[in-house]
């Protein structure tokens, strides 16, 4: 039996991918790549974040259903939005994560051995969010919130090292809301041998204290923080049911970026939430500006049926939204390479994700993308220093 996955949105779909993946192998399948023919199974697992995602995700079911074999879809928008996808055709198995050992005829294991494709693996910690922000259909996917058991984890960590991995990155819907905190949960894993641990996504209120203090003072903790902001408009903030206000947001990455040198902070911004006037908006691009962010993501505001925001009056025109998302792009294109200038000349250690005849590529533990000549491993940590900022990377050389 042949089979192929393929998988749209975030770090805890392609997680739970892998485990697919895996149960497979194990089972005795065969992998083929998506979206060719020859599969007898093809599984979709989907992403219901935006507008953009919910097309992706038909455009991969329809193209699978094009091959006349086995179609199975799962993920978020098979949770929340089954029927929809079953109106594409009376052929699709729409099966939540939970029922697939079920439909597949196999179990599915409890932890990767492996990250398939990828040089870094992700470790999934934790599922749900009880916060239900206004715009948001994630707590309805995802559920509650649920912390995986630290033992657990640490035996998944443990044998991904055993594969050669040599960075994790936590991932999971609500990270913050890790029974015992995110600082708890890092002193756990720094028990295993694993070099490079790197979190991903967190809530900006959820950040501890102790979360800061240990990345500050354990350098196997990566220097690299992804904070969403959503808006700099305190009555923004307050519609999207976000626990926090801009100068709680700007506090807190002051005292980031003064505890932990050379720390990369990244940040989700949305433009276009009903009620977005000019003046909200300049508020949030100033708020950005003065920031010390090294990269943002920037979506405009997708209305997803079954959130309260889908029925806020105060559409915003989407070609107003398309321009205040631009105007951030901008803003972060220019963040990006003058956070990278920044560390011209420092010594970085850097985890080399691809390999090639007389040079390799990696990233640095500040989320810095790095190209050098030498000769470097894929997995391998070697130190580098920088010397040349070159629009979204940095050139440098090895050190030794």
């Amino acid at each position: 039996m042949r089979f192929a996955i393929t998988t749209l949105g975030c770090k805890v779909n392609q997680y739970e991918s892998q485990l697919i993946r895996e149960a497979l192998l194990q089972a005795g399948f065969e992998e083929r790549e998506f979206p060719l023919p020859g599969a007898d199974l093809y599984i979709v697992n989907t992403c219901t974040v935006t507008h953009r995602s919910d097309a992706d995700d038909r455009k991969l079911i329809r193209k699978a259903l094009g091959f006349g074999a086995r179609l199975i879809v799962t993920g978020c928008q098979a949770s929340v939005y089954p029927e929809g996808i079953r109106e594409i055709s009376e052929g699709i198995e729409v099966v939540s994560f939970e029922d697939l050992p079920g439909a597949l005829g196999v179990p599915v294991p409890r932890h990767i051995t492996t990250f398939g494709g990828h040089s870094r693996a992700f470790v999934n910690v934790q599922q749900g969010c009880s916060n239900n922000c206004t715009f948001c259909i994630v707590p309805r996917a995802r559920g509650v919130p649920r912390s995986r058991p630290l033992e657990e984890i640490l035996r998944e960590v443990e044998c991904l090292y055993a594969s050669g991995f040599r960075e994790i990155i936590l991932t999971g819907i609500n990270i913050g809301l890790y029974k015992g905190g995110a600082a708890g949960l890092l002193k756990g894993i720094l028990t295993s041998p694993m070099p490079r641990i790197r979190i991903s996504s967190i809530e900006p209120w959820t950040v501890e204290d102790g979360l800061i203090d240990l990345m500050a003072g354990e350098p196997r903790i990566c220097r690299h923080l992804h904070l969403p902001l959503q808006s700099g408009s305190d009555a923004i903030l307050k519609s999207m049911g976000r626990p926090y206000r801009a100068a709680y947001f700007r506090d807190l990455v002051s005292r980031i970026a003064s505890a932990v040198p050379g720390v990369a902070i990244g940040s989700d911004v949305m433009v276009g939430f009903p009620g977005e006037g000019e003046e909200d908006f300049r508020q949030t691009f100033e708020l950005v500006e003065a920031l010390e962010l090294a990269y943002l993501h920037v979506f405009p505001y997708s209305k997803r049926p079954g959130t309260p925001a889908a029925s806020f009056p105060g559409e915003v025109d989407p070609r107003v939204a398309r321009a205040r998302a631009c105007s951030l792009r901008s803003l972060s294109h220019g963040k990006r390479n003058a956070f990278i200038a920044s560390r011209i000349g420092f010594e970085e250690e850097v985890i080399v994700t691809h390999s090639h005849k007389g040079f390799f590529r990696g990233l640095t533990s500040n989320y810095i993308k790095v190209e050098a000549p030498g000769a470097a491993e894929v997995n391998e940590i070697v130190r580098v220093v920088l010397h040349e900022e070159r629009d979204g990377y940095a050139s440098g050389r090895l050190c030794g």
